[in-house]
């Protein structure tokens, strides 16, 4: 029995299809601002549009400062049950933590992004800070500059923590971990083995301050623990922290219920 080609035109072979080119203004959102809305590109669209135009870019992240003891406030509207109305409030909550993000287009374009975020401000303000550098630096190099309202001081934008995928990792197959690294004057990771680097004082006074909230003894770390390794440490202690602080956040949910 003779096979016959699906959908196909006698003596004709279907012609390939072309990948449909990323359109920006297909995924904007509107933002309120003083001068009414403004078009807004989340980052999770500028990541699909960096990836689409450099298929061979890398995105960097590195924790700059972590603070787990600052105390930080935030005005919050609040509903209010007796008055049916909402409320001004002030949120307190500890700490604070600011992120570098490095983007590079793989064709020698760089762009630097910083951001910071407060734990009054979110529960997951480490993942927003992380998140808010990078899509400053993907604005920087031109991938949503001109949809990019955080760039102007006036505003400020949060946008939901984003996931980079393996195609942003650090070439191993995992995501790029959270440290502190030299950069240079014109915004480029400075070329070093970080093998060989000795760990930075920021990097062992996270490390000090995260395994005491976590209530373990700080590791006896050797005197020349290089940059990389103190860099491993503090993304496994952050995952820690992150996993114990959202189990209090579950446990203290029933309790609010039935106080309630």
């Amino acid at each position: 029995m003779n096979e016959q080609r699906p959908s196909s035109v006698q003596g004709q072979e279907r012609p390939e299809q072309k990948p449909r080119l990323f359109n920006p203004n297909d995924h904007l959102v509107q933002l309120k601002s003083r001068d009414g809305l403004r078009d807004y590109l989340p980052v999770q669209w500028r990541l699909v549009w960096f990836r689409q135009r450099c298929p061979n870019g890398s995105i960097e992240t590195e924790m700059i400062h972590l603070d787990l003891d600052r105390e930080t406030e935030e005005e919050v509207e609040m509903w209010n049950e007796e008055q049916q109305a909402n409320e001004k409030a002030v949120k307190q909550a500890k700490g604070m933590v600011v992120f570098r993000a490095v983007v590079k287009d793989g064709k020698g374009g760089v762009g630097v992004g910083t951001k910071s975020e407060k734990a009054a401000s979110f529960p997951d303000y480490i993942e927003k800070a992380e998140t808010g550098a990078i899509g400053r630096a993907l604005a920087a190099l031109g991938y949503g500059t001109q949809f990019a309202p955080e760039l102007d001081e006036e505003h400020r934008i949060v946008d939901a923590p984003v996931a980079r995928g393996v195609s942003a990792s650090n070439g191993n197959g995992r995501r790029p971990v959270m440290a502190v690294r030299p950069i240079s004057n014109n915004g480029r990771v400075a070329a070093q083995d970080e093998s060989r680097t000795p760990a930075t004082e920021q990097q062992l006074a996270s490390i000090r301050k995260l395994c005491e909230h976590l209530s373990k003894p700080a590791p006896a770390l050797p005197e020349n623990v290089s940059f990389a390794d103190a860099r491993e440490l503090i993304a496994q202690l952050s995952h820690e922290y992150r996993l114990s602080r959202n189990k209090a956040t579950a446990e203290r949910k029933p309790d609010e219920s039935s106080a309630a």
